[in-house]
């Protein structure tokens, strides 16, 4: 009986105990945070209860789990670049719901993300620095088989012979050394010995976009970073799979006639082509070498892409054949390239890959004209004993293994490394090859009791091995390490603030002596050369309103010089280029302040935004004719330090997209102006008893210029470029590009005057009468249509420099008359 008595007591205790924990049991809010256009999902966007900063992140699908106590909540769903969602949700204790969250992009251009300005991603309206974005539609619409087609359409980019140049930051260095760093997927994409862009090795029919960093970037990303930086972002799969396939070829007209005649009776207009002169002889059966290689003038390529995702798994494919032979007599280049993606993701937490791409072809390069009339078209051949082509046999591939893992702290850990080589077989003497190996250990955290206090940091080290007849058959060894780390917060809703430092140190292990030539050896000053330096960077970025952005940065910059730079020795027709073991190291800084205002016309948003710049150079270096000390007979290059040099400007750009007037349009515009000056310039040197260091780096710097006043070599002041495009009834496409530079005011003097014995000058490149009978600088004019049969299959017609202009931007190479390409795309 007393039995019975507890049963009301251990029912009630029971029940306690179920209420208790089912009190304590917390619920769970999961689901997947998707994309509106394609459905794919977001990777490590942010879940938070909102007014807290209690939340996690989705992982690299989009999928997230939350856990909270019963009770109702505002959810914010965020994403970089997209509308911020706040959704109500109720749970009840030990509550399982799902809630799938679709997420829609902001149309504003300055909502694009970017990666290159913190290694994190941010808006390019919250940068502390200039970026511009380039999207693959352009790619695509202007026929660019090459990146560097594509990224000199950017305002403030120019691009000499295949030299990167920012804002007047380089000049031309004879494809050694560079201060803007060309990054593939976040890693450097420069030839290990040379410090050169191999711009056709980077995959066109799979990119995702480009951004253009303008200024100092070397406390982030290192050496190389001295001007800015140029990150090319390759496609990863979407929830489709997508395969792509190309053709296209473009033909060569005649360039315009040059009349040298003034009138005079019987004189005719001079033909510049040499593929025009004869048309009833057919190259194949020529007895010139140089014309049965390169055939009849035409450029031609087939390319694909193909992107899927298995599962965990996701594959990207991609190929080109490419032929070109050259509207410049003798000069040909014919490639392939495959290049694979994987990436495979092991947990929602832990993912790894390994990217490849190999490029194998044979060319001939052309370095100098025989003269700007018949033989503008024509090798330098000094009487047709010896010419200015080099004949190459090469093949280059890298090797990217990767991974990234999020920890429960939700640190994020990457490893990057690349494998690069490069084997250039040249005739004259010039073959190298170069092993590079890159790794790059990266660390990322959001401290949330700091107000989310975003900081990245990391350790980087590269090696590279040269054995090259172009650096006088001899081993080189060089090393870089560096850590770094840069720290991004917000304040007020309104106001970023960014500041970052790298330290870094160099080493090369060299010979004892060094080759000058085939009988001259000189001796090595520094055999084994160590240097460490410390760079630093701060901007700040202020939302005054709610599409008006102002923005202030101030970043150093530091380049080591290259082995290509210190120790070539080679030969081009008649000219030499000579090594200078003693190059210093230059270093610099940039500033710069800017605004951005966001705006609408009908359907149409764009930006434009206003900046001035100013840049200082220390101890620059320049390939520079005759050295440090040039000498009448003296026909060589060399590297030198120039000394100080400085380079103000300004630059108004305008960007958009979206439909104008019911028009779907597209906009890229702008115009820099920069006045690049050497910091001492000293016109004459004889009436000073004891000239002063600063007083003879100016005189060499006079000297050594084709113009008496104060400009540094192989600029443009002023530049305009746009490019547009138009689509009408879904169908037909319809765009134009422009592009203006004025007259390069100056020149190495040696391209127009050489000095054969002492107060004798000779034009030998006819440079001096070809430049000044074009001062007016350079107007181009591309024009194409492309017509949509279907949403897989286009055809597109282009005309590049419609007007049929002869022009330079390098001395002594012309550039492609009027041509016109045919070109089809298919999406299966």
């Amino acid at each position: 009986m007393k039995i019975m008595h507890f049963k009301p007591l251990l029912l009630l205790m029971c029940l306690l105990f179920l209420g208790l924990s089912a009190f304590g049991q917390k619920a769970t809010l999961k689901g997947k945070l998707t994309e509106a256009e394609n459905s794919e999902g977001l990777p490590f966007a942010n879940v938070v209860i909102e007014g807290t900063s209690n939340g996690t992140t989705t992982d690299m699908d989009g999928f997230y789990e939350l856990p909270l106590d019963a009770g109702t909540y505002n959810i914010v769903y965020s994403y970089v670049g997209y509308d911020d969602l706040t959704k109500s949700v109720t749970v009840t204790a030990g509550e399982v719901k799902v809630m799938d969250i679709t997420v829609g992009a902001q149309p504003e251009l300055l909502e694009q993300v970017v990666v290159t300005a913190n290694k994190a991603g941010t808006k390019v309206a919250e940068s502390t620095i200039s970026i511009a974005v380039v999207q693959p539609d352009l790619v695509e619409n202007t026929n660019s088989t090459s990146i560097d087609q594509v990224v000199e359409k950017v305002p403030g980019v120019n691009i000499v012979d295949g030299q990167a140049n920012i804002r007047g930051g380089s000049g031309y260095s004879y494809g050694a050394g560079s201060r803007v760093l060309l990054l593939v997927d976040d890693l450097p994409f420069l030839q290990g010995d040379a410090g050169f862009p191999n711009w056709r090795d980077i995959p066109v029919e799979n990119i995702n976009q480009i951004e253009v960093l303008k200024g100092a970037a070397s406390a982030l990303y290192g050496s190389s970073a001295l001007n800015g930086i140029i990150n090319v972002r390759t496609a990863y799969p979407t929830s489709d799979p997508v395969t792509k396939f190309t053709i296209f070829s473009t033909t060569y007209a005649t360039p315009p006639l040059l009349d040298t005649c003034n009138n005079a009776a019987g004189c005719d207009p001079i033909n510049r082509a040499w593929w025009g002169r004869n048309r009833d002889e057919s190259p194949l059966a020529s007895s010139d070498p140089l014309v049965a290689e390169a055939y009849m003038p035409i450029e031609t390529g087939i390319q694909f892409a193909h992107r899927q995702k298995f599962g965990n798994f996701d594959l990207v494919l991609g190929g080109n054949l490419y032929l070109d032979n050259s509207f410049r007599k003798g000069e040909y280049n014919r490639k392939g390239r495959i290049n694979a993606n994987t990436r495979y993701r092991i947990t929602d937490r832990f993912s790894v890959g390994v990217n490849a791409n190999i490029n194998a072809g044979n060319s001939r390069s052309f370095f100098l004209w025989e003269n700007p009339y018949e033989g503008a078209f024509q090798p330098f051949t000094l009487g047709g004993s010896v010419n200015t082509t080099t004949k190459s046999k090469n093949i280059r591939y890298n090797i990217d293994p990767f991974l990234t893992y999020f920890d429960k702290f939700e640190n994020r850990h990457k490893v990057l490394t690349r494998y690069y080589y490069v084997s250039n077989d040249n005739d004259n003497n010039q073959g190298n090859t170069s092993k590079l190996l890159y790794g790059e250990y990266q660390f990322q955290r959001s401290f949330e009791k700091l107000g989310n206090l975003g900081l990245v940091a990391g350790l980087v080290g590269t090696t590279t091995k040269s054995d090259s007849e172009l650096f006088g058959n001899s081993k080189f060894n060089t090393s870089n390490i560096g850590a770094y780390f840069q720290v991004d917060k917000k304040f007020f809703e309104k106001l970023s603030v960014s500041a970052g430092m790298r330290v870094e140190r160099n080493t090369i292990n060299s010979p004892d002596s060094i080759t000058v030539d085939i009988t001259t050896k000189i001796e090595n000053p520094s055999p084994q050369d160590k240097e460490t330096k410390p760079v630093f960077r701060v901007g700040l970025n202020y939302q005054a309103a709610e599409y008006t952005f102002i923005r202030a940065s101030w970043g150093q910059g530091y380049r080591y010089p290259t082995i290509a730079e210190r120790y070539i020795s080679t030969d081009v027709g008649p000219l030499a280029v000579r090594p200078n073991p003693s190059l210093q190291s230059e270093t610099g800084w940039s500033s710069e302040i800017g605004i951005s205002q966001g705006f609408q016309i009908s359907s149409w948003q764009g930006f434009i935004d206003v900046s001035a710049f100013w840049t200082e150079y220390q101890d620059m270096m320049e390939f520079t004719f005759g050295g440090d000390n040039p000498m009448p007979g003296d026909l060589f290059f060399q590297s030198i330090n120039v000394g100080d040099t400085r380079i103000p400007g300004a630059e108004i750009s305008i960007m958009g997209k979206g439909d104008l007037f019911k028009v779907p349009t597209t906009l890229i515009a702008g115009y820099t102006y920069i006045n690049p000056k050497f910091k001492y310039w000293e016109t004459d040197t004889t009436g000073i008893a004891n000239p002063s260091e600063q007083q003879l780096e100016g005189f060499r710097n006079f000297v050594n210029s084709s113009n008496p006043n104060n400009i540094l070599k192989y600029r443009f002041k002023h530049t305009f470029k746009i490019d547009i495009q138009s689509t009408f009834f879904k169908k037909l496409d319809i765009g134009m590009s422009i592009q203006y530079a004025t007259y390069m005011e100056a020149i190495d003097k040696f391209f127009e005057a050489v000095e054969l014995f002492p107060g004798v000058e000779l034009d030998l490149f006819g440079l001096k009468d070809y430049r000044s009978r074009n001062q007016n600088g350079t107007v181009l004019m591309d024009w194409r249509m492309a017509y949509h049969f279907s949403d897989n299959a286009k055809i597109s017609f282009l005309v590049k420099n419609a007007t049929n202009k002869t022009y330079t931007l390098r001395p002594a190479l012309m550039e492609a008359p009027i041509n016109f390409t045919v070109r089809g795309d298919f999406n299966f």
